[in-house]
């Protein structure tokens, strides 16, 4: 299994939890908590799903050519970060604080994944080269 696929399964099985404990979040707690929570839940998927096409597009390349196409993305990522935000304040009355913590998990998760991606990629790289 390639490295990407790992990656993505990851990122998959992070946010099948999470989304777990947003219906823990519903059945507890009430909606708008469920609705912080899931908004944060798939924002991070969402911001971790543009990372692996931008990573699946670089993979041929050095490892210095995917950083710079994650650092690319960026302005598209915060764009989405405010639409998820507008959308779940103003439209579906989300609560802050779920959604802070539900998208700082995800986002620290896929941080992760992506530190270990990066690293198997430059040492796959180095192992090649000998």
């Amino acid at each position: 299994m390639s490295h990407l696929k790992k990656a993505f399964l990851w990122i998959f099985v992070f946010t099948l939890m999470n989304a777990a404990v947003s219906a823990w979040c519903f059945v507890k707690m009430g909606d708008p908590e469920f609705k912080g929570y899931a908004t944060g839940t798939a924002l991070s998927f969402v911001l971790s799903v543009l990372w692996v096409l931008g990573a699946k597009k670089g993979l041929k390349s050095n490892t210095m050519v995917l950083l710079s196409i994650t650092l690319g993305g960026f302005p598209l990522r915060l764009l989405i970060l405010a639409l998820f935000a507008y959308g779940g304040l103003y439209i579906m009355k989300m609560n802050t604080m779920y959604f802070s913590i539900a998208f700082l998990l995800g986002t620290v998760l896929s941080l992760i994944i992506e530190i270990w991606f990066f690293n198997a990629m430059s040492v796959s790289l180095k192992k090649k080269l000998k």
